[in-house]
């Protein structure tokens, strides 16, 4: 929902009001005026400044806190994948998901492709995957077929879990050339097959969209349209929409964004339609997706240049800081660079593999240096800290890289030997309880020692004074879990919890890393906190967050939504 702002004042009232100011004020009540924070403070002051033309709403209890900041959402790419696919992530059964698919297929061409999410909680399937459906498995073609012959359908398969599985009707395997001719296994794509030595329509092992990182289930992606460009905007609208939904009123996209889709941002900026405020930063390599191929050095530094030409930081609402790179990958297809050697998807050993060739990542680093722009370096393993550590300390000496605040982004495992020198050079940090919660029982599985101590060390950041923000990346998607998990490093399935002294936050650090801690991060002055002068980006949220049971943080809704003083949210409040 959307409200035009008139010129009344407004003043939010009737439950705690938490700033995230650097003194942690609580107050009773916050005034807004032309879209920003006007004053905080107690209630009988703030209706004496606002005068009797004021327009005054009691939330009734509610809890009044800054907008919070994703700074690693994948907003647009999860949008724009996800807006022409047919859902059927709740789906209980191939009954249910045969009817879905013929629905879409009635409004759709025949020849025209129709795509499906996989079924389950995104982006892991831990918690509930195709194998709750009530058959304990995804349709074959033969089930397929009864949704539409006229159609290739593909039931989608999502990173980054891998060995993973898809399914495809007829139509679909006419077009994609796999009949009883086709091997049962190509690369690491097994091509199942019944009795009578036709395909089924279902493939295992590493057939995700992207980062399957194997030739033959790339040249299938490649043949099925699963990334529209025409949706992109459309897709990125509604998934702000959804954003604005959960209290979130910024982000900071600073992954695998390259200049296309970096316009898209821009696109809805210049038609005055972006209510959110987006921090955006240019990838340096390509890699991940089907068409992925590592860029020639000319193209690299060409782009670069252009990133370079692009930098705004000044925009209320879209703003853009630098470049990225990105050393290492998810310990799924192995990808991981740790000094052990783990095991990969099939059982093979492996110390993981470099996404950016170390030449490249040094030339980047020198670049941003010498043209004095944010740079973000995301290192998974503890041996992408080497690399990444001995490049930056060795470009300082000749560099004043601490005054440039670049970026360290996800750490799933550091030493605190390893946080202390990123310190000393300075850096900001983001991160995602996604890698805990997501990947815990991955690491036991996949390593034969996991260095637990230095899993997610939240800890060691604070305690060394580095900015810390907070992000959903593969989820869970809702931010207030994410603050709950910083508060007990869950592992989904299993729930233990890695809660030890090196990873042991306060509530009130867990809620910074979404609020004032966020802003430091993105270097966004006016955001993060409820402040005199501020930007007037505020959450609503349905219960005291600082004051609730640690498991019911999870839980938390936001009643409504505030971006520059606007209602971009609201179940209610607002009438």
């Amino acid at each position: 929902m959307s409200e035009r702002r008139d010129d009344a004042p407004l003043l939010l009232t009737g439950g705690p009001v938490y700033t995230f100011d650097q003194a942690d004020s609580v107050a009773q009540a916050v005034l807004i005026e032309r879209g920003r924070i006007a004053d905080v403070g107690t209630l009988a002051t703030l209706r004496d400044r606002a005068g009797p033309q004021r327009r005054e709403i009691d939330v009734g209890g509610a809890t009044i806190m800054p907008g919070l900041i994703d700074t690693h959402p994948h907003l647009l790419h999860y949008g724009s994948l996800q807006e022409p696919l047919v859902d059927i992530q709740d789906a209980t059964s191939h009954d249910d998901i045969v009817s879905r698919i013929a629905a879409r297929a009635r409004d759709t061409a025949a020849g025209e492709w129709i795509m499906t999410t996989p079924v389950g909680d995104a982006h892991y399937f831990i918690t509930r995957s195709y194998k709750n459906l009530k058959e304990g498995e995804l349709p074959s073609r033969a089930v397929l077929d009864r949704a539409t012959l006229d159609h290739p359908v593909v039931i989608q398969a999502w990173a980054p879990s891998l060995p993973n599985a898809i399914a495809f009707n007829s139509a679909a395997l006419r077009l994609l050339k796999i009949d009883a001719t086709t091997p049962e296994r190509i690369s690491n794509v097994t091509i199942e097959k019944g009795k009578d030595g036709e395909p089924t329509g279902r493939m295992f092992g590493s057939v995700t969209n992207y980062y399957s990182n194997d030739p033959f289930a790339n040249k299938l992606w490649l043949q099925i349209p699963f990334l529209k460009y025409e949706l992109l905007v459309p897709g990125t609208q509604r998934a702000l929409q959804a954003y604005h939904r959960m209290g979130v009123t910024g982000i900071y996209e600073n992954h695998m964004m390259d200049k296309r889709l970096i316009d898209a941002y821009r696109q809805l900026r210049a038609k005055g339609a972006l209510r959110m405020r987006v921090m955006a930063s240019q990838e340096a390599e390509s890699y991940g997706m089907p068409w992925s191929r590592p860029r020639t050095m000319e193209d690299f530094m060409a782009r670069l240049e252009d990133a370079a030409r692009s930098i705004e930081l000044t925009d209320d609402w879209f703003r853009f800081n630098g470049v990225t790179i990105m050393w290492d990958g998810t310990c799924f297809p192995g990808g991981m660079l740790m000094r052990e050697p783990y095991k990969g998807p099939y059982g093979e050993k492996t110390c993981g593999y470099f996404h950016i060739t170390p030449e490249k990542a040094e030339a980047v680093m020198r670049f941003c240096a010498e043209r004095r722009i944010r740079l973000n370096t995301m290192c998974m393993g503890i041996a992408a800290h080497d690399e990444n550590l001995s490049r930056l300390e060795r470009l300082a000496q000749q560099f004043d890289i601490g005054s440039l605040n670049w970026v360290l982004v996800h750490a799933v495992f550091i030493e605190q030997e390893q946080v202390a020198r990123y310190a000393k050079l300075n850096m900001d940090f983001t991160t995602s309880m996604s890698f805990c919660w997501g990947k815990g029982e991955l690491f036991r599985q996949r390593m034969d020692k996991v260095p637990f101590a230095d899993l997610m060390p939240l800890r060691r950041f604070f305690d060394l004074g580095f900015a810390v923000a907070g992000a959903t990346d593969w989820g869970p998607k809702n931010p207030f879990e994410q603050i709950e998990l910083a508060m007990t490093h869950e592992f989904a399935g299993s729930g233990y919890r890695n809660l030890g002294p090196s990873q042991t936050i306060s509530r009130r650090e867990a809620v910074s890393m979404w609020t004032r801690g966020a802003a430091q991060v993105l270097r966004w002055s006016g955001i993060g906190s409820l402040e005199r002068g501020h930007h007037a980006d505020i959450a609503i949220v349905d219960q005291d967050i600082m004051a609730c049971d640690v498991a019911a943080i999870g839980n938390t809704k936001a009643l409504a939504t505030l971006a520059g003083g606007e209602v971009v949210h609201d179940t209610g409040l607002f009438g």
